[in-house]
């Protein structure tokens, strides 16, 4: 009965809520970040968020619910569904199963497929990969490519996202790291300090670039993440002082967003 209500009051939560990416190589939501981060989950759920980004009189709103598994110590999966829609009620719904394994104990290996479908009943099916681990006791590093696109209906190379990230993790509580994230047309160095390990506090700031206009901004992150039992609830902010992406499924696009995240273990 108690995990029914748990489960009740994250899905009733996430219909007036709001989520954030300072956070996203953390606990249950790692994989958004690289496939091979799925290993730091070590029990089932359910995982939900809903994330507003808005500026110059748009704005993109994204609901995400979806089951994680660890059914053995060295390898786990992940399942969900997701829903961006825009303000002129162009939307994006996606479902994608990512699973992650230990070859080594110090590497992590992980790969996923994910299936699309537009507003015009427009498909296509995109793959994702990654590798992470320890370069030493608390250096490590992660390599990534989400969204390749291996088919689609729209005729055209979407090209993917790729991330190198390196970290140091001061004993596993508190981590200083860097990362470089190109997305299309976007390049982001970005530099995020996160303060805790249940209870996390974060910091980021980011300098992009768009490669083809050559216009360059700032970003700003703030987070918070807390985990009570067997549930953990993320909160964050971000503010770019203008917009570098041209597509209005990237945040990017946006000056501003603000979400939350939840996850109920059992």
């Amino acid at each position: 009965m108690k995990k029914v209500f748990l489960l009740i009051l994250v899905i009733s939560t996430l219909a007036v809520a709001s989520q954030l990416e300072i956070f996203s190589s953390s606990g249950e939501w790692a994989f958004f970040e690289n496939p091979a981060r799925l290993l730091s989950m070590n029990k089932q759920g359910v995982m939900g968020s809903y994330q507003v980004f808005s500026g110059e009189g748009e704005s993109l709103g994204t609901f995400l619910v979806g089951l994680f598994q660890t059914p053995a110590p060295n390898i786990a999966g992940v399942l969900y569904l997701k829903r961006s829609t825009l303000t002129e009620s162009s939307y994006r719904t996606t479902i994608e199963y990512d699973a992650a394994f230990s070859p080594e104990e110090s590497l992590n290996v992980g790969a996923g497929v994910s299936f699309t479908m537009d507003q015009e009943e427009r498909k296509e099916i995109d793959l994702h990969g990654g590798v992470s681990g320890y370069l030493f006791k608390d250096v490590g590093f992660g390599v990534s490519v989400r969204d390749f696109t291996l088919w689609s209906q729209k005729g055209t190379y979407m090209g993917g996202t790729y991330l190198l990230k390196l970290f140091y993790d001061s004993s596993r509580k508190n981590r200083f790291s860097y990362s470089l994230v190109f997305d299309q047309e976007v390049l982001e160095n970005r530099i995020d300090f996160t303060i805790g390990s249940e209870q996390k506090a974060g910091l980021g700031v980011s300098v992009l670039s768009n490669t083809k206009t050559k216009e360059n901004t700032v970003k700003i992150s703030l987070g918070f993440y807390a985990t009570v039992n067997n549930v953990s609830v993320g909160f964050g902010t971000f503010i770019i002082s203008s917009p570098v992406s041209s597509d209005p499924f990237s945040e990017y696009y946006y000056t501003q967003g603000t979400g939350i995240k939840f996850a109920v273990r059992w």
